[in-house]
C-alpha cells in the first residue's frame, strides 16, 4: 500500500505531503525529484525539471516521467507526490494506482496561478495568454483525475499542517472502508478465499507473492492432507481428498507474479441431512448470526461460516510456510489440552505420530480416549494449542495499531472455532510483580521470554509462544433448546458427520494463519527499512 498525492500546480503537493510524512513516518518521494536524478544519471548533469522541458524537449521529458511513475509505482509504504501530467499518461497512471490510496488537492484556477509561478513561469505558460491556457489546464486535468481520486481536499484556505490534518482523517476513513473487504486476509501478502463448504467448489487467491520462487502442488497438498477430513477415528467421517488445482501465477514450478489462484473440489458433500433443520438455529452455530445480518444463510453446514473454508487457508499458507522456512523460519503448533486432560512433556518429534497431535504421547492417549467417550456420548470436546513460530528476526510488526501480537491474535481469531488467545506468559503475568515479569538482558540477548517474543508489538529475535483456545464442536447429535427463523422454541439434533474434537484439524489451520501474518510482515517491514530486507533477506529467495 502507498498514499499518491496528485494535483496541478500550486495545490501544495509538496508541502503537505511532507507534513503528511511526518505524520505518519512513511517516506515521501517525489515523481519530480526522480525525473531529475533519471537525467543526471543519464546526462551526466543536473538540470531541473524546468530546464530538462527546456533543454531535451517535451518527448524527451515525457519519457523520463514514464520511467518516473513506474520506479515510483513499485514503491510500498512510501508517500509518492506527483504533478497532474504523469497522471494523465494512461500506462504511468495506471503504475501509480495498483495498490495505492489516491489523494487529489484542488483550489480554482485563480488560487492556483500565482502560486504556480510564484517562481517563474513553467515554460508551457510562456505568453500572454498563459493564465488561459493553465486555466483550461486546470479545468482538463480535473476532468480526467478526479475518477481516479479517493480523497479530494481543497487547498484553497489552510495551513499545511491545517490541511495535512484534514487529508489524513479522510485517509483514515477511505483506509476504514478498505479493511472491510471481509474475505481478504493480509496487506501485501493477500489471500481471498471463496466457496462454501457444500457447493461445488472452494478456493482461494494468494497475491502479493515475489516471481521466481519455487513452489509446487506437493507442497501445498502436503499440508492439505494434515488438515483433511477423514484422516482417524477421531475426526469428521465425511471423505474429502481436498486435492488442490493450481490454476495460476505459477509455471514450471516457479511463481510468476501473478496472483496463485487454487480450487478443491467438494466430493463427499450430503446436504440431505440438513434439510430436517433447514429453518432451525443450530446452538453454537453463526446460524442466527447470519441470519440476522444478511436476512438469509446457507443452512447446508453453514455455507462461508462452515470450518470446510480453512482449507483453502492451509493451501496457501502452505506456500507461505515454504518460503519461511527457507529463511530459517519454523512454526509448530501442537495440543497442550484436549477435555481437561493436560500435556506435561514436549517433544516435537511425536506430534504428528499421533492423531490429537500432543507433543505429549503419554497424554495423547488420555486425549483420544476422551473424544472418542464424548462422541459415544453424542457431545464434543475443545482444547488448547499452543504455537511457537521459531526463528523471527527482531523488527517484525509495528507500534501501536499494527503490534504484531495484535495482528497475530487478530489472525487466529478469524478461524471459527477459536475462543482466545495468549501470548506469551499470558494471564499468568498478571499474577507476577514487575521484577518478575520483565524479560532481563545481558550480553546482547535476553535472559528470559515470558513476553512470548514480542514487545512493544515488535518481534525481538526470540521465539514467539503463543496459545490458542478451541471451544468444543457446536454440531452434535444431542437434542438441544434453540428457536425457529419465525422465533418459535424447538428441539434440535444436528446429523451428520462432525469431528467430536476440532483441535487436530485446527492445528494446521492455526499454523497457517501465523504463516501468512509473519509473511505479510515480513514484506512490509522489508519495504519500511530496506537495509534490514537486506539483512534478514527476502522469504523464499536467496536475496539478502
Amino acid at each position: 500500500m502507498k498514499i499518491v498525492i496528485m494535483g496541478p500546480k500550486g495545490a501544495g503537493k509538496s508541502s503537505i505531503g511532507a507534513v503528511l510524512s511526518r505524520m505518519t513516518g512513511l517516506q515521501t518521494l517525489e515523481t519530480d525529484r526522480l525525473i531529475e536524478q533519471l537525467h543526471e544519471t543519464r546526462d551526466g548533469h543536473y538540470l531541473s525539471c524546468r530546464e530538462i522541458f527546456v533543454e531535451h524537449g517535451e518527448e524527451y521529458f515525457r519519457a523520463l516521467e514514464r520511467d518516473a511513475a513506474a520506479q515510483a509505482g513499485a514503491k510500498d509504504w512510501h508517500l509518492i507526490i506527483t504533478g497532474g501530467s504523469i497522471m494523465l499518461n494512461p500506462d504511468s497512471r495506471r503504475k501509480l494506482r495498483e495498490n495505492s490510496l489516491i489523494v487529489y488537492l484542488v483550489a480554482p484556477a485563480q488560487v492556483l496561478w500565482p502560486r504556480a509561478t510564484a517562481e517563474g513561469l513553467p515554460p508551457w505558460l510562456i505568453g500572454p495568454d498563459g493564465p488561459q491556457r493553465f486555466e483550461k489546464q486546470v479545468v482538463y486535468r480535473d476532468e480526467v483525475l478526479r475518477p481516479f481520486a479517493d480523497v479530494i481536499v481543497d487547498t484553497t484556505e489552510g495551513t499545511p499542517e491545517e490541511l495535512a490534518e484534514q487529508v489524513g482523517a479522510l485517509i483514515n476513513e477511505e483506509l476504514a472502508i478498505l479493511s472491510r473487504a471481509a474475505n481478504t486476509f493480509g496487506e501485501i501478502i493477500r489471500v481471498t478465499t471463496f466457496g462454501e463448504s457444500h457447493g461445488p467448489a472452494i478456493g482461494a487467491v494468494l497475491d502479493g507473492v515475489r516471481p521466481g520462487l519455487d513452489i509446487s502442488e506437493d507442497i501445498i497438498q502436503r499440508e492439505l492432507d494434515r488438515r483433511r477430513p477423514g484422516q482417524s477415528k477421531i475426526v469428521t467421517r465425511r471423505k474429502e481428498s481436498d486435492r488442490v488445482h493450481l490454476v495460476s501465477g505459477v509455471f514450471e514450478g516457479k511463481t510468476t507474479g501473478a496472483p496463485v489462484a487454487m480450487i478443491i473440489y467438494n466430493e463427499d458433500q450430503k446436504s440431505s441431512a440438513y434439510e430436517d433443520i433447514r429453518d432451525l438455529f443450530r446452538p453454537g452455530h453463526a446460524d442466527f448470526t447470519f441470519y440476522q445480518k444478511y436476512g438469509m444463510r446457507d443452512h447446508r453446514g453453514g455455507g462461508r461460516s462452515s470450518g470446510r473454508e480453512t482449507a483453502c487457508r492451509v493451501a496457501c499458507g502452505a506456500v507461505a510456510r515454504e518460503l519461511l522456512a527457507k529463511n530459517g523460519v519454523r512454526i509448530v503448533a501442537h495440543a497442550i489440552e484436549i477435555g481437561g486432560i493436560k500435556a506435561s512433556a514436549c517433544d516435537y518429534d511425536v506430534i504428528e505420530t499421533n492423531p490429537v497431535r500432543c507433543a505429549d504421547p503419554e497424554a495423547a492417549k488420555a486425549m483420544e480416549e476422551a473424544i472418542l467417550a464424548a462422541r459415544k456420548d453424542c457431545d464434543s470436546v475443545g482444547g488448547v494449542v499452543q504455537l511457537e513460530i521459531l526463528g523471527v528476526p527482531a523488527g517484525l510488526g509495528d507500534p501501536v495499531f499494527g503490534k504484531l501480537d495484535a495482528r497475530l491474535a487478530s489472525a487466529l481469531l478469524t478461524i471459527g472455532a477459536t475462543t482466545g488467545v495468549e501470548i506469551g506468559m499470558g494471564f499468568e503475568q498478571t499474577r507476577l510483580r514487575g521484577s518478575q515479569s520483565n524479560d532481563a538482558m545481558a550480553d546482547g540477548m535476553f535472559l528470559t521470554n515470558h513476553c512470548g517474543g514480542i514487545l512493544g508489538g515488535i518481534s525481538t529475535g526470540q521465539p514467539i509462544v503463543m496459545r490458542v483456545g478451541v471451544k468444543p464442536t457446536s454440531s452434535i447429535a444431542k437434542e438441544q433448546r434453540t428457536i425457529d427463523i419465525f422465533g418459535q422454541n424447538q428441539t434440535i439434533v444436528v446429523k451428520g458427520r462432525h469431528d467430536p474434537c476440532i483441535v487436530p484439524r485446527a492445528i494446521p489451520v492455526i499454523e497457517t494463519m501465523a504463516a501468512l501474518t509473519i509473511l505479510d510482515m515480513w514484506e512490509v517491514q522489508a519495504r519500511l527499512r530496506p537495509e534490514w530486507g537486506e539483512r534478514w533477506g527476502f522469504p523464499g529467495t536467496n536475496e539478502s
